[in-house]
Parts: structure tokens; sequence; C-alpha cells
């Protein structure tokens, strides 16, 4: 039976801007009321629907995401869409912690802290509700000069899996979405990452962006279909099943990646290896 997500109560973060503003707009088409969590006051404001309310907040910062969770207290959301992403790439030597957390709070326990609160506000409910995760093709193979990253979004998949089963209990689908390389911000910003000596080096990835309306599409139509895992095939795929089956190779594939060639001959040039 097909999940009607018509009329739906839905919170989302991130939804001022890409993927999550490409959810909104397909979510306003179904007469749903949304409430969006977004760090971006001027793209928030940009929201303009009756359908919508809006709530300023960065998730990097757990007090305010303390503070989210007291003004959406009591509110009895459908479903919860966990979209919200952040990323600073860097060499371990050279990344702050304070970055290195800030990922960790965006990208990971802010997550946990609204499916916490999702779930106990559903705790006497009848269930039939969902929660959508953005996790990410790093959360399977981590990459130099992006662990904070990669490593943030692993935790949240991991997460993700442990809940998609726990949750039954309460009728609770838990989905778990892996977003192709959209033509959104945040992608073409991470077309420069690696900051080595505060310089942005060359990312260099050849594969052509996927349009972020057509892959929001096909979210809505997994969760009307009830699927756990919503994604588009893609040579990365093949390179994921590859490292899985044979790690040394993943490894060995990393390694000719034309960013970190870059990056090994500066740190040669800058006497630093």
């Amino acid at each position: 039976m097909k999940f009607n997500i018509q009329n739906k109560k839905i919170l989302i973060t991130g939804g001022a801007d890409g993927l999550g503003k490409c959810l909104i707009d397909e979510l306003i088409n179904k007469n749903c009321n949304i409430t969006c969590v977004d760090h971006d006051e001027e793209k928030l404001n940009n929201l303009n629907h009756k359908n919508i309310k809006k709530i300023l907040c960065d998730l990097r910062n757990l007090n305010e995401t303390e503070n989210l969770l007291k003004k959406i207290e009591g509110e009895k959301y459908d479903i919860l869409i966990n979209n919200a992403g952040y990323e600073i790439g860097s060499l371990l030597k050279e990344v702050s912690m304070k970055d290195f957390i800030d990922n960790y709070n965006c990208n990971f326990f802010s997550h946990v802290m609204l499916t916490k609160a999702f779930v106990s506000s559903l705790s006497s409910r009848d269930g039939n509700t969902k929660i959508i995760n953005m996790v990410s093709d790093t959360a399977f193979r981590a990459i130099p000069t992006r662990a904070s990253y990669c490593s943030s979004k692993a935790s949240f998949r991991n997460f993700v899996e442990a809940m998609r089963v726990e949750l039954k209990i309460y009728n609770i689908d838990c989905i778990t979405v892996t977003p192709p390389k959209l033509d959104t911000d945040f992608f073409k910003k991470i077309q420069y990452f690696g900051y080595l000596n505060k310089e942005k080096l060359p990312y260099s990835d050849s594969r052509p962006f996927y349009p972020t309306s057509k892959f929001a599409k096909q979210i809505i139509a997994g969760i009307e279909n009830n699927k756990k895992y919503i994604w588009v095939f893609s040579i990365t795929k093949i390179f994921l099943f590859i490292n899985y089956l044979f790690p040394f190779i993943g490894d060995f594939m990393v390694e000719k990646l034309s960013t970190w060639k870059t990056i090994k001959e500066k740190l040669k040039t800058d006497n630093k290896i």
C-alpha cells in the first residue's frame, strides 16, 4: 500500500536551499505543512508560502539545537527529514578541532537529537510515520582531506541502520537517501576543498551534475512507495562495491585522485613531508 504524503506535517532541516528547497517545492504541491530549519536567514526569509513555518537555527551549535527542540516541543510531525549538512575539508594536521566538531554536530549529533525528539513525540501515537535521512557516498568510503565529513556521515549512516530496525516497533520507517553529485551550492563548493595553509586546492571530479529537482521528485516517489533506500546508480556505486570487496583496491584508486596528488606535491614543495 502506498504512503499518502498529502497534507502531512513535516519538519525539514537545511530546507532553505539546494536539495532541501527542491523537496519543499515538491511537498508544497502535496499540500503539506512544513517547518523549515536553516542557518541562512536571508534564504530562509525567501521562503514565502502560507504552509511554511521558518525557524532560524545553526545545527553546528548544539546549544542552538537544544533551543530548537524547545521551540518544537509538543508538535506532532508525520515526517522528519534530516537533510542539513556541513563540510569543511582539510588535512588532519591543518584542521581545527572546532571545524572537526562542527562537522559532527551538524551531520550527526543534531540529527540524533531531532530523531530522538521525534520518536519520543510519537510514543503514544499510531506510527505510520517516516524519518528521511541524507547520508553520502563518502559514508561508505572516506577520502583524504575530508576525514571529518566522511566519518561524521559514516556515524550517521550506522545510526540510521540501527534505527531502521529499532523503530519498527513504533511503526516508524527510517529511510536512507544517498544523493548523487547534485547541481547545488553544497556540491559546487567542494569542487575546491582541502584547505592547506589556508590555500584552496582544486578538487577534481569529472562526474556530471545530477538535476536536484529531478532527485527531489525521486525522493518523494520513494517515500510514497515505501522505499527503504533511495539512490541513483552511478560509477561511484561501482567503485563502492569494489571497495567493499577489495579495500586495498579502493585505497589504490583513492591515491590516484588528482586532488590528492596535488596536495602531496605541495607538501613536498613546502618541505612538510
